[in-house]
């Protein structure tokens, strides 16, 4: 992979650019279907609520997901140590987690369709599109790196995808 670098127009926004190996577009592709199925079933799964229903107000798990890599993505609400009430992180989650989850969908589907079957290995992203970009990408190293039993090929590639968030974040600040 080439380092991200800003391009700048005379009478538009600035792009951001980079070229890929074609394995490299190939594997970050993979990753995202793999990471996008993971976070759908997860919100497919959640249990139907009688009052959610009759408001209309959709609701999620109220448990934490036991997958490590999903956890990493939806952690609790509260951390350790702070003072808790009866249920707020089970009533957090059930209100908050599909609305997180439809978030990192659509910033997995922006980096999906750059490198997916109608990407390319060269990519070019307007500012919007950089900032989902890199939320993406932030989501697919989280998610591989929680594998308790990661081999070093993983390590690898937790690298490499950190490598890229932070050249695209280097482009980014100019």
């Amino acid at each position: 992979m080439q380092a991200w670098r800003k391009k700048k127009g005379l009478m538009r926004a600035p792009r951001f650019h980079t070229l890929l190996e074609p394995m490299e577009r190939e594997v970050l592709g993979n990753l995202v279907a793999t990471v996008s199925e993971a976070i759908i079933q997860r919100a497919q799964s959640a249990p139907r609520d009688e009052l959610a229903e009759l408001t209309g107000i959709p609701t999620g798990h109220k448990d934490a997901p036991a997958d490590p890599g999903m956890a990493r993505l939806l952690p609790d609400f509260e951390r350790e140590g702070d003072e808790e009430y009866e249920g707020d992180n089970s009533l957090l989650r059930s209100l908050h987690e599909n609305d997180i989850c439809r978030a990192k969908l659509q910033n997995l589907q922006v980096v999906g369709e750059k490198v997916g079957p109608d990407g390319g290995v060269e990519i070019s992203l307007s500012e919007e599109e950089a900032h989902a970009f890199l939320a993406g990408l932030n989501d697919l190293r989280l998610y591989l790196a929680a594998a308790p039993d990661a081999d070093p090929d993983t390590a690898m590639l937790v690298e490499w995808l950190g490598f890229n968030q932070d050249s695209l974040l280097d482009a980014m600040m100019g």
